[in-house]
């Protein structure tokens, strides 16, 4: 990892793992090269909402390439300072997406001199952050066999709305995603819960206590 990493002008990274189980608690992970209590700091399932990178990241699945000094001046998360004291001047980071989870991926440099991952090594940096992922999922799964079937939160999203009487339309203009994929994920429910149609998966939820009956 640490080869990767200075192909990448970087020394460490983090990635927290957001994953939603069938109950609807959020699961989180953390795992990385950075010291354990600053990887806590990175470990409550609710982010810091004045956090500049967690506002990109929640808008847009682009690397975001960032300043230390400039992200302490925009907001007063604890990680950013504690970076700062380990010699960290630049980071980049990126969301990434699977069916079952939605993760946080950043890499730190301490170049002294500010300076911007290139095409070809950001392209690098995001086939990393999906093998990282895919592997804590593995790892996840293999601890938790006997949880029921997970779904994401952009499952969990239409298959509440749609509980709460939406078309597929509606979800759409909601989420602000297409109407085709609100039928996928709508689909992907089905599937994980073991039905054949959203009005059955909407049951099923109801029955484990995915969704309450009101919702």
């Amino acid at each position: 990892m640490q080869r990767l990493l200075a192909k990448l002008d970087s020394c460490d990274f983090s990635l927290k793992m957001d994953i939603t189980s069938a109950n609807g608690a959020p699961v989180v992970h953390t795992f990385g090269s950075l010291p354990t209590a600053m990887l806590q700091l990175l470990n409550g399932p609710a982010p810091d909402p004045g956090d500049p990178i967690q506002q990109h990241l929640t808008r847009s699945r682009l690397p975001l390439n960032w300043q230390a000094e400039q992200v302490c001046k925009l907001c007063d998360a604890a990680l950013y300072p504690l970076l700062k004291s380990m010699g960290i001047t630049q980071g980049m980071s990126v969301a990434i997406h699977s069916k079952n989870a939605v993760s946080r991926l950043d890499f730190y440099g301490k170049s002294v001199i500010p300076s911007v991952l290139s095409t070809n090594a950001q392209a690098d940096a995001l086939l990393l952050g999906v093998h990282l992922q895919e592997t804590a999922e593995l790892l996840w799964r293999k601890v938790s066999q006997s949880q029921e079937p997970l779904l994401s939160t952009r499952e969990l999203e239409c298959l509440r709305w749609s509980a709460d009487g939406k078309t597929s339309n509606e979800i759409g203009l909601i989420l602000g995603i297409s109407q085709r994929t609100v039928y996928f994920h709508l689909k992907n429910v089905a599937t994980k819960l073991g039905v054949l149609t959203t009005r059955h998966a909407i049951s099923r939820a109801v029955m484990i206590g995915i969704i309450k009956p009101d919702n």
